[in-house]
């Protein structure tokens, strides 16, 4: 059994009914629209805000309706993916380097869900975490991330020369980080000028993350629970 498909069709019971629906990035979520586009009265009477323009053209292309994210308007539900959660219930997102506009929809609805595979729950004691920094000072944020001790790298992709840049004309670095300092590295970076966000996804971020493995099992935990 697919868990993507299987982590889909469950989030409909979380979404029927709403009328303003966030909408994350990524492999899980453009499954989750797959399903949702049989969802004939979702199309008929619920708005949608897309998190990145990848996710707006998929929203679109299927006849849902897609707000902008300059109407600041606040979703009821938010439902998104994740690459790792770790076995403290912190989440990494970024890979599809959309993690500042994740994050702001995450802040500001009302309510979070997450949903991802189970293979995605990792017990490991680095992780690299996505940094989203103005171009103009990414030399300098990677000159001094490096001192304080940390690997960094900046994200290339393989369709052109160069850095990959964000939906917000930013530049995404790879930091390799310890994970029992997540939060307190999310909180303390941001001090410094041209970093704008990280993937890193503190349990206030969510209310729930929902799991998925191939036998079909479905787990949901709240954010104040063990994993």
């Amino acid at each position: 059994m697919d868990p993507k498909e299987l982590l889909a069709t469950y989030t409909l019971n979380y979404l029927r009914g709403k009328k303003i629906i966030g909408v994350g990035t990524g492999k899980t979520v453009k499954k989750l629209i797959e399903v949702l586009s049989s969802e004939e009265n979702l199309k008929e009477s619920s708005l949608f805000v897309a998190s990145s323009i990848d996710t707006e053209i998929e929203l679109s292309k299927r006849g849902f309706k897609v707000l902008s994210l300059f109407s600041a308007i606040q979703p009821e539900i938010y439902v998104d993916s994740f690459d790792i959660v770790t076995k403290d219930g912190i989440m990494i997102k970024g890979g599809g380097g959309a993690l500042l506009r994740e994050k702001l929809l995450a802040y500001f609805s009302k309510y979070r869900i997450f949903i991802g595979e189970s293979t995605k729950l990792k017990d490991t004691k680095v992780i690299d975490i996505p940094i989203e920094v103005i171009s103009v000072g990414v030399s300098y944020v990677k000159y001094k991330l490096e001192k304080m001790g940390f690997t960094v790298k900046i994200r290339e992709g393989s369709g052109k020369m160069g850095p990959i840049i964000s939906d917000n004309g930013n530049v995404i670095l790879d930091v390799s980080v310890k994970t029992e300092n997540l939060c307190e590295f999310d909180r303390m970076i941001k001090n410094i000028p041209s970093i704008v966000e990280t993937g890193i996804f503190c349990k206030e971020l969510y209310n729930k993350i929902i799991l998925a493995n191939e036998q079909g099992r479905i787990e949901e935990m709240d954010a104040g629970d063990g994993i």
